[in-house]
């Protein structure tokens, strides 16, 4: 197998792993309902549900049509690397914010006696796990060279999570109250915060 399949399946791979990932989320919150204490469920949550799938039918999708063959071949090779590294990224983000809080789940949520997480992944940034989405759908578009990828992630992705964050962000607000608006001033949403 070549370096650029093998950086494709890979991306690939992961792809098709997040989207398992996000469904054995959901069951693990269905699960754990007795315990969860604050919660909120509305239009904006529905519409992130089919998100991980749609993940899988755009992966589906570039993975019968193969990346484009009538590019330049340097320009597959960087597409296929840069799309590998930002892939294993998100894969590796992901891992993190499991390790931070291994409680967590898909939904907006709070647990009985559960404190802020501002250590591990949630330290460097509020919202790992959907900065890892963004980079999954990065990554197919850079692997395969594709702009489907890029079209769902600009017109449906990015606008229904920020929407998301948004809620997930009044939730914890709530909960919370002085205590998450100083973690909120101390982390960064997306993007990490240099500190003084």
């Amino acid at each position: 197998m070549s370096g650029i399949r093998l950086a494709i399946v890979s991306v690939t791979v992961i792809a098709f792993a997040r989207t398992a990932w996000v469904v054995a989320g959901f069951v693990r919150t269905l699960l754990r309902g007795h315990s969860i204490v604050a919660a909120r469920w509305g239009w904006v949550e529905v519409l992130t549900i089919p998100e991980p799938l749609v993940l899988a039918g755009v992966t589906y999708a570039l993975v019968v049509h193969g990346p484009s063959q009538t590019l330049p071949s340097l320009l597959r090779v960087a597409g296929a690397v840069a799309g590998v590294a930002m892939a294993l990224g998100g894969l590796a983000l992901t891992g993190w914010a499991f390790l931070s809080l291994p409680s967590v789940g898909s939904g907006h949520y709070v647990l009985e006696n559960q404190p802020i997480v501002d250590r591990g992944a949630y330290g460097w940034v509020r919202h790992p796990l959907y900065l890892a989405a963004f980079m999954i759908w990065l990554a197919l578009a850079l692997a395969y060279l594709s702009v489907l990828p890029l079209i769902v992630l600009a017109l449906y992705v990015i606008p229904i999570y920020s929407l998301y964050i948004r809620e997930e962000e009044r939730l914890m607000t709530e909960r919370y109250g002085d205590a998450y608006r100083q973690y909120r001033d101390r982390v960064g949403g997306l993007v990490p915060r240099q500190h003084a």
